[in-house]
């Protein structure tokens, strides 16, 4: 309250100083998304979904991959924004954008990713997936994104489920008690799948604790030593971020390091 007083303060001293003679305020928009209650039989809930449509969708016939951001509510414009500059660069193919938001009672997220995670799974596989490649022009080709505990969830869909993936992106993932488990399901996959891409990433060690730092490096020494036939991966430790803002640049380096071929 203290810093809007005081920018005001400044803003009508700037006009009563005759340099400027008016300013006006407007929202900042970075496009329009499409917002929509799926009823899921699976959750047996109503969840919201945010989808951004690439510019120029409505004027073009072609078909687009796409990104489903878990935590979608916190995560939907810095995806945008992202997204949007690494498609002017030339890295990334223009995609349409699934923001899965969260419930917001207490406990939804955990159930979600951890204790129910199988279930959530199922719903993203066997009805949201299926609505978005019917209502949209989606080619099929898809890239999941989660932070911490939702990355955790995507580091073990990718384990038990690749198929329902091309692209993983796993932003500070906590996998301490779980990381001989998610290997072993990842080399032991009986499963035929094309090849999967993996960008992990964490913030050190004074950020994230010593259990999940000390998880992080086992995972990565097992996948250094012996590589899934089916995974192409890259890792980062984010030396300069937290657990929190890691989640902005995991997403800004993950996307085109996914992309990267």
């Amino acid at each position: 309250m203290q810093n809007r007083l005081m920018l005001i303060m400044i803003l009508v001293g700037v006009l009563l100083s005759g340099k400027i003679q008016a300013f006006t305020a407007e929202a900042l928009t970075i496009g329009e998304v499409i917002t929509l209650q799926y009823p899921s039989a699976v959750l047996q809930q109503n969840r919201t979904i945010k989808v951004y449509l690439p510019q120029d969708y409505d004027k073009s016939i072609q078909t687009y991959p796409t990104l489903y951001l878990l935590d979608g509510e916190r995560h939907l414009a810095h995806a945008v924004l992202a997204s949007r500059l690494h498609q002017e660069l030339g890295n990334i193919p223009r995609q349409i954008i699934v923001a899965i938001n969260n419930l917001e009672q207490d406990g939804a997220r955990e159930n979600d990713f951890y204790h129910q995670k199988d279930k959530f799974a199922q719903f993203i596989g066997t009805e949201l997936q299926p609505f978005i490649d019917k209502t949209f022009r989606s080619s099929k080709s898809a890239t999941l994104y989660g932070h911490s505990l939702a990355a955790y969830f995507a580091v073990d869909l990718l384990a038990k489920q690749p198929a329902l993936f091309d692209r993983y992106i796993a932003a500070s993932p906590p996998l301490q008690r779980h990381v001989n488990e998610l290997y072993q399901q990842l080399v032991s996959s009986r499963t035929p799948t094309a090849v999967k891409r993996l960008y992990i990433s964490l913030a050190p060690l004074g950020e994230e604790g010593e259990a999940v730092f000390s998880a992080y490096q086992q995972f990565i020494g097992l996948l250094s030593a012996k590589t899934p036939d089916n995974v192409r991966w890259h890792e980062q430790v984010m030396a300069e971020q937290s657990h929190i803002s890691n989640y902005y640049i995991s997403f800004f380096n993950g996307i085109s390091a996914v992309f990267a071929d």
